[in-house]
């Protein structure tokens, strides 16, 4: 089993971050960083906590999306998915 200080070595060097790693410097607590991650999902990346779905339940935070929403406040879309507007203009 690993200390705190091993998984915090992981967790440094690592370029995915679960949701609540990414809680952690934000300071919001797990549940708020979930809320987050489906804004993201739900505004087709204009607004929330940056994720990247690798199936259900699965999300994982990019280290350097999480550093420019802290840093700058941008939310950083990490694709070209339409938005939910987007998306009913062209069902239109």
């Amino acid at each position: 089993m690993r200390s705190d200080d091993e998984s915090a070595d992981v967790v440094a060097a690592c370029p995915l971050l679960t949701v609540e790693e990414a809680a952690r410097p934000m300071r919001i607590g797990r549940s708020k960083a979930y809320a987050l991650a489906r804004e993201y999902l739900d505004s087709g990346g204009t607004s929330g906590l940056s994720v990247i779905v690798f199936g259900p339940g699965c999300f994982r935070v990019p280290r350097w999306a999480l550093m420019e929403l802290i840093t700058t406040g941008r939310v950083v879309r990490l694709c070209d998915a339409p938005t939910p507007h987007e998306d009913a203009s062209l069902r239109g």
